[in-house]
């Protein structure tokens, strides 16, 4: 009788311990659960070397592009449905270094204020021709600057009157803006704890076609952009 009990007590308590590590892993996937999601993708820009006509009017001259991206060359902007008033005052540089636009692609906030410097020991005459953000600093000697503030959202197109193989673009971001990253072709973009919703993916690249897709982001889910292929 007394091994009989001896056995089931035993019995009874390696079914009991058996069964609460059996709950621990469970326990634990509850206070460990996700609420957010993420966004990623590969980003691939077609070689291009044609020749295209800058600007217009008088300021127009054939010139041609380079086959290699720069390596800021890429703009991905992840945009959703709440807006920012949010203003920002600090200064961005658009610099002229070895006759080239440094940086090659420069996104902004609405309402910021761009310099546009030479630091070249040449002249240089930037301008622009997209409205509503023309302007045109004039020929400008190395250590001028001129100041432009953009006000309105969209894609601004730069040039160099003097040396036409110079092209920036300034991207004035909406004000809807979530995440923004910048990389180089061939590069992969991951945008990460990003709340449950819908949002929109923009690939933006200079001299290229813009991407765009409308994506929903639900929790604990990656969203599995595969390659997006830019062409010109």
């Amino acid at each position: 009788m007394k091994s009989f009990l001896s056995f089931f007590l035993v019995s009874i308590f390696f079914i009991y311990g058996e069964k609460q590590d059996k709950l621990t892993p469970y326990s634990y996937s509850l206070t460990d659960s996700s609420i957010s999601g993420s966004i990623e993708g590969h980003i691939i820009l077609t070689p291009k070397n044609n020749n295209v006509r800058f600007g217009g009017g008088l300021y127009g001259r054939p010139a041609k592009t380079s086959s290699s991206p720069t390596s800021d060359s890429v703009l991905v902007i992840l945009t959703g449905n709440s807006s920012t008033n949010e203003s920002e005052t600090e200064l961005e540089y658009l610099n002229q270094i070895n006759q080239q636009f440094q940086p090659s692609i420069l996104p902004l906030k609405q309402g910021q204020t761009v310099r546009i410097q030479n630091s070249d020991p040449v002249y240089h005459n930037v301008f622009s021709l997209t409205s509503p953000h023309k302007f045109d600093v004039g020929r400008r000697p190395k250590g001028e600057h001129f100041d432009v503030t953009f006000e309105k959202p969209g894609v601004v197109d730069v040039f160099c009157d003097i040396h036409s193989n110079m092209y920036a673009m300034i991207y004035v971001l909406p004000s809807n803006i979530i995440s923004i990253t910048k990389i180089q072709s061939n590069d992969n973009f991951i945008f990460t704890d990003i709340p449950e919703g819908n949002y929109e993916i923009k690939v933006v690249a200079l001299g290229y076609s813009e991407f765009s897709r409308s994506v929903s982001v639900t929790a604990g889910n990656a969203i599995q952009l595969g390659t997006i292929t830019l062409n010109p």
